[in-house]
C-alpha cells in the first residue's frame, strides 16, 4: 500500500498540489512507500509550507529543530512553527511557546512563552497544559497563581501525563 500512496502522491505533488507535497514529504519522513530521505522529506514540506500548509509548517519546523534532513537552524524552524501556530496547530503553538521560553532560535521571553502554551493548552494539547501550570506554579512569565497551575496539570494529568500528576502532589504539600 505504502508504494501505491507515495506513488499517487508523486503526481500529484509534482503537479504543485500542496497536500499531496505535504503527504509525499511525510512518506520520505517514514519511508513509507520510498526510501526513507529526510532531506527529500524536507524539500517536499516546504513546498507544501510555502503554499501554507500548516502540518507541512510544521514538519518543517520539527525538521530545522531536530537538523533533520540538512542543517539545524533553530530560527528556521521558530519561522516555520509560528507560520503553523498562527494558523491555529496546538503543536506548533507549544513548540513555539518552548522556543520563547528556551531562547532557542528567537530571543527568550517568558510572558510570550506562556501566551503560546495557553493556546495550545486551551486546545487541549497536554505538554501546553502541563507547561502553562508549571509556567503558574514558578511565577515564570506570568504572575505566580497555584489556583491556576492545579487547574492545567489537572487537565495535563487527566490526560495521563505524569509529571502533571508529581507536580501536582508536590504542589499539595
Amino acid at each position: 500500500m505504502g508504494m501505491k500512496r507515495s506513488s499517487g502522491f508523486r503526481k500529484a505533488a509534482e503537479q504543485g498540489d500542496a497536500n499531496a507535497q505535504f503527504g509525499l514529504g511525510l512518506c520520505y519522513a517514514k519511508g513509507d512507500g520510498v526510501q526513507k530521505d529526510l532531506a527529500e522529506a524536507v524539500k517536499w514540506f516546504r513546498k507544501a509550507a510555502e503554499q501554507g500548509v500548516a502540518d507541512a509548517q510544521f514538519f518543517l519546523g520539527l525538521c530545522y529543530d531536530n537538523g533533520d534532513g540538512g542543517q539545524k537552524d533553530n530560527a528556521e524552524a521558530v519561522k516555520w512553527f509560528r507560520k503553523a501556530a498562527e494558523q491555529g496547530d496546538a503543536k506548533a503553538q507549544f513548540n513555539l511557546g518552548v522556543c520563547y521560553h528556551d531562547g532557542d532560535g528567537i530571543k527568550q521571553d517568558p510572558a510570550e512563552a506562556v501566551k503560546w502554551f495557553r493556546k495550545a493548552a486551551e486546545q487541549g494539547d497536554v505538554k501546553g497544559q502541563y507547561n502553562l501550570g508549571v509556567c503558574y506554579a514558578n511565577g515564570d512569565g506570568v504572575k505566580q497563581d497555584y489556583s491556576e497551575a492545579r487547574k492545567w496539570l489537572e487537565k495535563a494529568a487527566a490526560q495521563g501525563h505524569k509529571q502533571a500528576a508529581e507536580v501536582l502532589k508536590e504542589l499539595a504539600r
